[in-house]
């Protein structure tokens, strides 16, 4: 993965975390289960940042 492909992807990231966030307490999700999710999507986001390097 080239470094724009690589930024791209950060962003796309970056923007599921912020959608899922302003979303699952409308859907129903419990707390436990956003956290869960929200965790899950920032590990993603780390690997893609530390491949930025």
């Amino acid at each position: 993965m080239n470094q724009e492909e690589l930024k791209k992807e950060i962003e796309k990231k970056k923007r599921l975390i912020a959608d899922y966030v302003r979303i699952a307490p409308a859907l129903g999700i419990s707390p436990e289960e956003q956290e869960r999710q929200v965790n899950l999507m920032l590990d993603d986001l780390v690997k893609l940042l530390k491949q930025k390097k």
